[in-house]
Formats: structure tokens, C-alpha cells, sequence
């Protein structure tokens, strides 16, 4: 056990436990069984509902019995995000859990202490029968990273609390009163595939930080599919080119810090979209060209991203089928490649073109770079009442090729408004974000808009409320004055640009008075996802203290 020496024991014998159960999203079941088992160990009410949320309840304690009930909510799947080449199967295999005795992280894999933190802290007080509490009613929802999709579908029938603290925050000392609302955008442009004649190679954007759309989306962090778009847009105004696959990002909420695209390298741009025009060069021109471009759109973005994330990388590979190792240029050192430079020796080896079918032809390349670079991203908008307050936002968290999607259609060349079918289509997912529904809604049909001048078709799923902030507040108030009383400082009260459940419960328990608070994390969504053991141990210490005084 690689946390069994950290305290509070009770809470990281459970996180341990966690991790070693595979719960990314759609991936649950196996985590919500356990939670169930453990209710049913301990002779706890239990309820499991066909989306695998989990609803568990415990009397109050000696004295508490009469008191109201209190709600502890959290959600069980994690966004599952693995470095590159890792050895890991996430839908299988446990996270490999390290520590230093300051914070916790998984080895090449993001950790989920979003929120299997809130899982720990619950099944540790369920556990105790030493922490003093009211009635409590453990609500722990599946799939709240790809829409909130357990809270969504969760029955409140046999909820009676109307004290609801949510444990998803990622800041300790700040409690959260308010959110936005989102949704996430679809779009899936048509493709073709045929047959052509060319050399393989792969550009990789990568060494980006990521991270959750929400939280920071304010820092301007570079997005890899985005800096992709941009990429295949410059490659085509000089080349001639055919996409064999396209991969970027690992959820719609998770800013991409990776895209990958296998390309064909087929001769030089036609005159139809192009720049340049001429006869068919040697490969070693044409990788020379294409590193050339990969360098320039580098350095662009980093002199556009400056300090705000500085590891971004392109590197440019050829995809050689012969017993010879790869070409492979990390174009950071690359000011320039002369088109007209040529090595015999070299030439004679990469000049044997493979006939390759399937390759999405270069016109369809140029529109869906086209699309990508015309798209906003990033803050649309900062919020006129809270200084710093991000209130629009959109990220695109998914760039990959998909088959049989289906949406809503408003074609240039459609008679009416109706459902598209396309037989295989670029997806580009996005997470969508704003505090004001109107001005969600109008960018939302911005991008409907955009998506149907490129004869795309789009769907909007997941679509979830913002919360409101409430005016009075009895359970604010109660935990502000303990967290000055425990720790003599006041506690900050804000609204977030991230998404929470609370909104949705608000809307299913009438009257409900909810917060949302949690432990120090950073970089969550990402494989640099860390979390603090002090404060993990400070915000148990704080939980268990308002449920002394609830």
C-alpha cells in the first residue's frame, strides 16, 4: 500500500482502494458494485439505479438522531488520461499510486482526485462510528465528466435532506456558491477516402500542459487540436497531402495537450488551393518543406503562448516500412529547409512511394482546417460583476476521425432543417461554458452556423444548468463561521467557471441549500493531476467539524 502512512489514515486506505478499481468515465460499473457491497457490508440503506449512481444512507449519530438530514455528494469516474506509450490499460488495469508525503499522483496517468476524493471522504465517515454526524445521505453519480450524466438520470424519490455539500472544488479554503451551465457541441464534418500514391509521416503537437477546460481555460493555455488546425491549414497552402488518421484529446473538458495526425506527403500544392506550384520533388524536399512549415507554426504559437505554456513540441517523423529507422526532425532547431536541396543516396531510398488506401483526400484536409481555424475558442467573455471570472468559454477537447454519426442539419444545400447521416465524419467535440444561458445559447448557434457552412452536421448533448447564487444561505453561513472558528481565517466564497452537479440538484430537491468544497489539486484531467496530502487531510478535518455543528 503506497499511502498507508499518510494521514488521515481512514481517508487514504479508501483513496488507495479507489484507485485500484479502473472508473474513467462509461467505465463504472465495477466501481459502483463495490460501493454497493460496502453499504450492504455495514448494513447501510443502498440503492443502485440503472445508470449506476449510488445513493447510501446512515442514522445520525448518539444525540443527531432527530437532526436534518445532510447530503454529501460526489461522483465516481475519473477523466482517464495516460501519457503516451504508457503501459497501461485504463479500463483494466489499477493506477500505480506514488507519493513523496506532499503530494499523491499516478505514475504516466492523470490520478482521479477528481473525485474520488469525495468517494474517500464519504466511505470514511461511513466507516467511522467515532465522527459525529447528522442523518446522512451519500449521493455518488456516474459519468459527471462526460455531461453529468448520473445526475441527470438520478431519482431523488427517496431523498429527504435539503443540506446538500458537494465535494468537488479543487481549492481548499474557497467554498463555491455558484457555477456555470454548459454543454457539449458535436460537429462531424463528411469525408471521403481513395486510393493515392505517397510516403507516410506523422506530426505529433505535443509537451502542452492541459488540464480542465473550466478551471483553466482562464490561463490561455495552449490547445494541441487547435494549434493542429492551424498546422494542416499552413501544411496545405504548400503541399499536397492526404490524412490517414487524426487523433487528438481525451475529453470535451479536458484542454488537449496531445494530437496526433498520420499524413501522406504526395508532391507539392496545386494551383486550385495552393501557394506554390511546380513539378514533383524528391521526398526529401517535400519532408524538408514540411518540417520548414511544422518549425514556423511553432514558433508562432510559442511566441503566442510566451510563458503561459512554454513545452510545446512538433515533431515531424516519417512512417518508414523497411528494416531502416524512421526519419525523425524535432523542428525546434530547424530555422529553414532550402525546397531545392537533394541527396542522392537519400533520395533513392524514400523515393519508393507506397500506393496507400483510404486516404482522406487533401480538399477535405483543407476544410476541416479550415473549420477548426474559423471555430472560437478559449474565453469568449469575462464575467462584469466578478473580477477574474471567466463567463463564456468553449473548448475543443476532441479531434478524431469517428464512423455512422447522426445530427440535427441545416445544410447550404438542404431544403429544410432535418437529421443528417454521414457514413464517417472528423469529430470535433467541444465543452461549451457560460454563466449568462443567452450568451450560451447564441454560441452555441454560432457554431451550428459555422458547422453548416462547411456542409457539417452538429449535435448538442449533456446539456446541464448553471447554479444560481443564493441569496441566504443557512448552510453557507454555518460552514463560513466553523472554518473561521478552526482555522482563524475567513474562507473565501466564489463562483467558478467550471461545471457542478449542484446546479442540477437544485433543480430536482426543491429548496435545496448547497455548497461545494474540496482539497488542494492541481492539473487535474492531465497526468500532472496532484494532490495535496496536507490539505486532503485539513478539508476532512473541516468536513467532520460542520457535521459536528449541522
Amino acid at each position: 500500500m503506497a499511502l498507508e502512512k499518510l494521514k488521515p489514515a481512514e481517508v487514504f486506505k479508501w483513496f488507495e482502494e479507489i484507485c485500484n478499481i479502473p472508473h474513467g468515465s462509461y467505465n463504472v460499473k465495477k466501481i459502483s458494485n463495490f460501493l454497493v457491497k460496502f453499504a450492504k457490508d455495514r448494513n447501510l440503506y443502498v440503492r443502485q439505479d440503472k445508470e449506476f449512481n449510488v445513493v447510501i444512507k446512515k442514522p445520525g449519530t448518539k444525540g443527531y438522531e432527530d437532526h436534518e438530514p445532510v447530503i454529501l455528494q460526489g461522483h465516481m469516474d475519473m477523466v482517464a488520461v495516460k501519457e503516451k506509450g504508457a503501459k497501461i490499460d485504463m479500463a483494466k488495469d489499477p493506477l500505480k499510486v506514488m507519493t513523496d508525503g506532499e503530494f499523491i499522483w499516478a505514475e504516466n496517468t492523470s490520478l482521479g482526485g477528481d473525485d474520488g476524493i469525495a468517494v474517500a471522504y464519504c466511505l470514511a465517515i461511513l466507516d467511522s462510528d467515532k465522527i459525529p454526524h447528522p442523518p446522512l445521505e451519500v449521493i455518488i453519480t456516474t459519468n459527471e465528466e462526460v455531461g453529468m450524466d448520473g445526475a441527470f438520470a438520478l431519482d431523488c424519490h427517496d431523498i429527504e435532506g435539503k443540506r446538500l455539500i458537494n465535494i468537488d472544488n479543487e481549492e481548499e479554503g474557497a467554498m463555491i456558491v455558484s457555477c456555470a451551465g454548459g454543454a457539449r457541441f458535436h460537429g462531424y464534418l463528411p469525408l471521403t477516402r481513395e486510393n493515392r500514391s505517397g510516403i507516410k509521416v506523422k506530426i505529433h503537437v505535443k509537451g502542452l500542459k492541459g488540464g480542465h477546460s473550466g478551471e483553466m481555460i482562464v490561463k490561455g493555455r495552449g490547445n494541441a487540436n487547435v494549434i493542429m488546425g492551424r498546422l494542416l491549414l499552413e501544411i496545405t497552402d504548400a503541399l499536397e497531402i492526404g490524412l490517414i488518421s487524426l487523433n487528438g484529446g481525451v475529453a470535451d473538458n479536458a484542454i488537449a495537450s496531445d494530437c496526433e495526425a498520420e499524413l501522406l506527403l504526395m508532391g507539392l500544392a496545386s494551383q486550385t488551393h495552393g501557394n506554390i506550384v511546380g513539378p514533383d520533388v524528391s521526398f526529401f524536399s517535400l519532408y524538408g518543406k514540411l518540417s520548414s512549415i511544422a518549425y514556423k507554426v511553432e514558433n508562432d504559437f510559442k511566441t503566442e503562448l510566451g510563458d503561459r505554456d512554454p513545452g510545446l513540441s512538433i515533431v515531424v517523423e516519417e512512417v518508414f516500412d523497411s528494416s531502416l529507422p524512421p526519419e525523425k526532425t524535432d523542428v525546434s532547431h530547424m530555422a529553414s529547409v532550402n525546397l531545392d536541396s537533394s541527396v542522392d543516396a537519400f533520395t533513392e531510398v524514400h523515393e519508393k512511394r507506397e500506393v496507400i488506401s483510404g486516404i482522406i483526400p487533401c480538399a477535405q484536409v483543407i476544410e476541416l482546417a479550415r473549420c477548426i481555424c474559423a471555430m472560437p475558442f478559449g474565453v469568449q467573455a469575462m464575467s462584469d460583476s466578478i473580477d477574474g471570472l471567466v463567463e463564456t468559454s468553449l473548448n475543443l477537447g476532441i479531434l478524431k476521425i469517428v464512423a455512422n454519426k447522426s445530427g440535427a442539419i441545416e445544410g447550404k444545400d438542404a431544403a429544410s432543417t432535418g437529421a443528417g447521416i454521414v457514413d464517417e465524419a472528423f469529430l470535433l467535440d467541444y465543452s461549451v461554458r457560460s454563466s449568462i444561458a443567452p450568451a450560451k445559447e447564441a454560441l452555441l448557434r454560432k457554431m451550428e452556423i459555422i458547422i453548416e457552412s462547411f456542409d457539417g452536421i452538429h449535435e448538442t448533448s449533456g446539456e446541464y444548468p448553471g447554479w444560481a447564487y443564493r441569496q441566504d444561505s443557512v448552510l453557507r453561513d454555518k460552514m463560513v463561521d466553523v472554518y473561521k472558528k478552526l482555522y482563524k481565517k475567513d474562507m473565501r466564497v466564489e463562483a467558478i467557471h467550471a461545471g457542478l452537479e449542484c446546479g442540477l440538484f437544485s433543480e430536482k430537491i426543491e429548496n435545496l441549500d448547497c455548497v461545494s468544497i474540496g482539497p488542494d489539486m492541481q492539473d487535474i484531467h492531465s497526468t500532472g493531476e496532484k494532490l495535496s496530502v496536507a490539505s486532503a487531510g485539513r478539508t476532512f478535518e473541516y468536513l467532520c467539524a460542520v457535521l459536528k455543528e449541522l
